[in-house]
């Protein structure tokens, strides 16, 4: 089991060379805390990434938060999506969202309840996730078995503080936050625990694969609501379809758009931008998962049928290798998993 650290501006200016000399082969590091607010940026972070970056340490970054609401939540998701620019190849150990009280804050506003504290945690994990981020929960062994305790956040990875020799957590976890009294250097840090190196979402204790997405109208001028799976269809049929915007649970999305009159457009990973344009509409769509074999279908407007179901990534392969035929407009799609 690797051994690490975690750290954050609280600990100041870190030896980083006297860190690896000490034995420890990892680092969580702080990116910031609550809202996104630039002066809320942990002022540590970019040096502490610089180093690890530097020195070949692997690193995550944690948030720690202060939401009592779920807009508050999605600041926090907007905060740490902005600071996650700042990583680079040594990125290894995922994204991991603080859910503490350490100073106090949420009881003297007002505790949220347990259904808020997990939702707040849900919708963190569950945003940051959608951008292809592996993400994981902070807290305590007592938070976590009871502030937390919810099948709702069984899917998303743990990291368990409790300072002693041994972790009695119940369920999967992949750090273990062992003391906050190690000394390297002469300064004190948090020390942690590699469980298992996991940090993929093969891994995660849910399994079932689920893809969300949903399209622009080109009639109603405006995004229809998100569609998972073959739950339902993504579109009203006669309305034209501009634009596909899609994420999975688990693994990364590929996909591109043809426009009508015009060619195909650049591939879009996940929800990093959506595929299409806003004023023109496409009559061709393919999509590819790295984690799953899936397959997908397009209705056309014109016709009012679903053409066949697809599974290829080829915009060679008329047959099987995109949904659609060219020229003729796309009014609702379908995917999910080919089993």
């Amino acid at each position: 089991m690797q051994k690490g650290i975690d750290v954050s501006a609280a600990n100041g200016i870190v030896n980083w060379e006297s860190v690896k000399k000490s034995g420890r082969e990892f680092a969580i590091i702080r990116c910031g805390y609550g809202n996104d607010i630039v002066s809320q940026d942990d002022k540590q972070y970019k040096n502490n990434i610089r180093k690890c970056e530097e020195l070949n340490i692997p690193y995550g970054i944690y948030l720690y938060s202060y939401a009592l609401n779920l807009n508050d939540a999605l600041s926090e998701v907007n905060h740490v999506l902005r600071l996650l620019k700042e990583v680079g190849k040594n990125f290894k150990y995922g994204v991991w969202f603080d859910m503490e009280d350490a100073d106090g804050y949420k009881r003297k506003n007002g505790m949220p309840s347990n259904k808020m504290l997990v939702d707040i945690c849900y919708t963190f994990c569950e945003k940051v996730e959608s951008k292809g981020y592996y993400t994981g929960i902070y807290a305590s062994l007592s938070w976590l078995n009871n502030q937390l305790n919810s099948s709702k956040l069984n899917r998303f990875d743990k990291w368990v503080a409790q300072w002693g020799d041994k972790c009695t957590y119940k369920k999967p976890y992949s750090i273990w936050q062992n003391s906050n009294n190690l000394i390297i250097d002469g300064k004190r840090f948090d020390s942690d625990i590699l469980v298992k190196d996991n940090f993929s979402d093969d891994d995660r204790e849910e399994k079932k694969w689920e893809v969300k997405y949903q399209v622009w109208d080109g009639v109603k001028r405006r995004w229809l609501p998100n569609v998972i799976n073959d739950s339902d269809y993504a579109g009203i049929f006669g309305d034209d379809i501009c634009l596909v915007y899609a994420s999975a649970n688990i693994g990364n999305l590929y996909y591109k758009v043809h426009v009508k009159g015009g060619s195909w457009l650049k591939e879009v990973k996940n929800r990093t931008d959506y595929a299409g344009l806003k004023n023109k509409v496409i009559d061709a769509f393919m999509i590819k998962s790295n984690k799953k074999k899936i397959m997908y279908r397009v209705h056309l407007r014109k016709s009012k049928k679903w053409l066949p179901w697809v599974t290829g990534y080829n915009t060679k392969d008329s047959k099987n290798g995109y949904a659609g035929i060219i020229g003729q407009e796309i009014d609702a799609i379908q995917i999910k998993e080919s089993k």
